[in-house]
């Protein structure tokens, strides 16, 4: 039956599926959630770092100098969200940079005119290198100045002001917390941030003006198939050597790690599958300049997305200060911590326990128990790592003891069972069971059921709550030595002597038989119709009782009919009272005469037919 699970589970369609699912998802966000931080600059990232100084001080309300723009010192800091998220994004080629904040002018009529001023220095000198410098103005405000690379201070132009506003939505911080050095800092890293913006974007704009030359496009169409065929190569490589692996980790493997090798392989196909078709796309189509802005934005829209997702998954459950994130986390440092203690406690067993001598029910306790060990010190040990201590434990032991009482119990049942198994050890791996009627062996003790194969090689699956609330017959307990009886009838009138001889001679010649304890033979009792004797041996296989009575048989059989002893039938005597009424009549018409041999003969044998018809005794 075990076998039929696992090629149940190795041939679902739908777990496959699921798993194959799973792969695709898990590569789609492998090579797409890095690509949003490296295409739009570095961003989300940057600006945490970036702004960052440890020299950063809050200014009081008279210290803080009023700049175009910014509120007055006394102004309330509750005008500026501490998001960050109101304003106007100044956008180039798309490819949003930072919010401006509304000053002496709306945020939206600050940034449409940014966004002017670019697009007149691209135009009026033919695509020229950008540079973006900070200055400070005879009022102490920081501005930034766009000019030409190599020719800047002939061919800058004025860009915007950063006011204490835009600082403190960049920042996240109340407006009364910023500081003018909080201003200079947010100045210069969006300088930088713009400047590398405007570059891309004078790129791609110089790529669609070669791309306008057929050879250049021809070659760039041409370098993008050969990218998308190496992709292809790599695949059908990676596909064949993931097959050879399965194929050697199912031989090397133990059977019941078939399902979950194939499961594994699915994932990584999915896996490899998407990272490689992603990746030589993406080369692919970074060959053909024309399409280079549509992939930036592609990037860009994606990058929102998994952005707010993440957003999502990070944020506290209501009442808690857990999160899905922090959850899915945990599962996957658990799962992991599952799998290594699995594997190092087989190690520990094949390497350490096998080596002691110990019996193989011995070492199986063992091993679980030094498993379950080490998966409770993993899992103290991953929850730092993902975000959750002992309270959130207690939340989520407080939501399986409600599942337990509600409709779990049966499950809960057997996995206590399971610890009581494993400390008590009633029952053993190669132990000879009987229980609920049903004799077989133990084949493994899971934390749910235990695995039993019968004598007919027949695997059955039986809860473990059933070895600790019913009787169980453990032939196997402690000592494996048992004694099995064989009882024997022969002949009335059967010499004694000689029907032991012949018993205990069948006896010895068997080596499935123990010679000590010595076998015994014993006249039981004296039967109807013959002498009942039993033959007692010791063996030390309990699972070969069957097979060892089977033996014996033949063999007392065989002494037997050397030694001329008679195993007896089933008899019953017939008593004859009177011969009345068999006695033909005389032939002078005198008085009957006794029956002679045929009559008597005919006569008994209808007598013995009338007691078969009755008795059904032949």
């Amino acid at each position: 039956m075990g076998v039929r699970v696992q090629r149940a589970i190795r041939d679902s369609v739908l777990l496959k599926g699921a798993a194959l699912a799973v792969g695709l998802i898990a590569g789609i966000g492998l090579w797409l959630l890095p690509a949003p931080v490296s295409k739009a600059a570095g961003i989300p990232v940057a600006q945490a770092l970036e702004l960052r100084d440890p020299g950063f001080s809050h200014p009081t309300p008279a210290e803080a100098p009023t700049l175009e723009g910014s509120p007055s010192p006394t102004s309330s800091p509750l005008r500026i969200p501490l998001t960050g998220q109101e304003g106007t994004e100044v956008l180039v080629g798309n490819i949003p940079v930072f919010r401006l904040q509304t000053a002496e002018y709306p945020s939206d009529v600050r940034a449409d005119n940014v966004r002017a001023i670019i697009e007149r220095f691209l135009e009026e000198g033919q695509l020229p290198e950008p540079e973006v410098r900070v200055a400070q103005d005879a009022n102490g405000q920081y501005v930034l100045r766009l000019g030409e690379r190599g020719r800047f201070e002939a061919t800058q132009r004025y860009l915007f002001t950063v006011t204490y506003a835009d600082a403190a939505a960049e920042r996240r911080v109340p407006l009364g917390q910023v500081s003018l050095n909080d201003v200079r800092l947010v100045a210069n890293t969006w300088a930088r941030r713009l400047e590398q913006a405007i570059a891309e974007y004078r790129q791609d704009r110089l790529d669609l003006q070669r791309a306008q030359d057929p050879r250049v496009l021809m070659l760039t169409i041409l370098a993008g198939l050969a990218t998308v065929a190496v992709g292809f190569f790599l695949w059908r490589l990676f596909d064949r050597s993931l097959v050879r692996l399965q194929s050697w980790l199912e031989l090397k493997a133990d059977p019941a790690w078939g399902s979950w090798i194939d499961i594994a392989g699915l994932l990584l196909r999915g896996l490899g599958a998407i990272l490689i078709a992603g990746i030589s796309l993406d080369r692919g189509i970074s060959f053909i300049p024309a399409l280079r802005p549509f992939q930036r934005a592609f990037y860009l829209g994606l990058g929102r997305v998994v952005a707010t997702a993440l957003g999502v998954l990070t944020q506290p459950l209501p009442n808690s200060s857990l999160s899905i994130a922090s959850l899915l986390v945990f599962f996957v440092l658990a799962a992991l911590v599952f799998t290594v203690a699995h594997y190092v406690s087989v190690g520990f067993k094949q390497r350490f326990l096998s080596r002691l001598g110990l019996d193989l029910g011995t070492q199986e306790s063992t091993t679980a128990i030094f498993k379950y060990i080490l998966t409770l010190f993993g899992i103290l040990l991953v929850l730092p790592f993902s975000g959750l201590n002992l309270g959130s434990l207690a939340v989520i032991a407080g939501a399986v003891g409600l599942g337990i009482g509600f409709g779990l119990q049966n499950l809960s049942n057997n996995y206590i069972s399971y610890i009581a198994i494993l400390l008590e050890r009633p029952i053993q791996v190669g132990d000879l069971v009987e229980v609920d009627n049903l004799l077989g062996i133990v084949e493994r003790i899971g934390p749910r059921a235990t695995v039993l194969r019968t004598l007919d090689r027949i695997f059955v699956i039986v809860p473990n709550s059933r070895f600790t609330e019913s009787k169980v017959v453990n032939w196997s307990y402690r000592d494996p030595r048992c004694r099995i009886h064989i009882p024997v009838g022969v002949a009335y009138g059967s010499d004694t002597t000689l029907v032991t001889e012949a018993l205990l001679s069948a006896a010895k010649e068997n080596p499935r038989v123990l010679s000590s304890p010595a076998p015994q033979v014993w006249l039981k009792s004296f039967g109807p119709s013959s002498l009942n004797f039993e033959l007692l041996v010791w063996i030390n296989r309990p699972q070969d009782q069957f097979v060892l009575i089977s033996e014996l048989n033949f063999a007392i059989e065989a002494e037997f009919r050397r030694r001329g002893i008679r195993i007896p039938f089933p008899q019953q005597d017939i008593h004859i009272r009177s011969l009345e009424g068999f006695a033909p009549p005389s032939q002078n018409g005198g008085s009957r005469s006794l029956p002679d041999a045929a009559s008597i003969q005919s006569a008994l044998s209808e007598a013995a037919k009338s007691l078969e018809d009755q008795n059904g005794v032949s």
